[in-house]
């Protein structure tokens, strides 16, 4: 199980699934001197908004289980790694903002199974390779991802 730690010392630990024979979802947050579990509602979280947070750690891998999630918006923090490999699941989300973290690696291919995707932005990270062939996110403009071709290899905003 992944966490997302702030400056302050708040914990956020990310979903915890409990395979039997029923699927059981439940969010676990700690906060200082307190335990809170909630149960069956994680299907109606519409939109996250963490920017700005200071948050560091990478992006928790359970976030792309919320498949009715519309809105994600965690920029301007200090988040490290790779974009979740199997975002293609949140097949709602219409806004993914990804901006001025610490991001590297590729785009993953899945992004592209966001057909509804009307807003994006992966700007001021350290992302390289090509944006996925065949998709929409190649129709976003320059600023979606401007700020990642100083490395190794840059990112391209078209491919001819």
């Amino acid at each position: 199980m992944e966490a997302i730690k702030t400056p302050d010392g708040l914990l956020f630990t990310a979903l915890q699934y409990s395979n039997y024979e029923i699927y059981v979802e439940s969010l676990m947050l700690m906060t200082v001197g307190r335990e809170l579990k909630y149960k069956g509602i994680l299907k109606y979280v519409r939109m996250i908004d963490l920017s700005s947070n200071n948050l560091s750690g990478s992006i928790p891998t359970e976030l792309s289980q919320l498949v009715g999630l519309r809105f994600l918006n965690l920029s301007q923090n200090h988040l490290m790694g790779s974009i979740l490999e199997k975002i293609g699941r949140m097949t709602s989300l219409l806004s993914l903002d990804l901006s001025m973290n610490h991001l590297s690696d590729e785009i993953p291919q899945s992004l592209a199974d966001l057909t509804f995707l009307n807003h994006l932005n992966l700007s001021y990270n350290q992302l390289r390779g090509r944006i996925p062939l065949r998709t929409q996110l190649q129709s976003f403009d320059a600023f979606s991802y401007i700020d990642n071709a100083n490395y190794a290899e840059p990112l391209l905003q078209k491919i001819a």
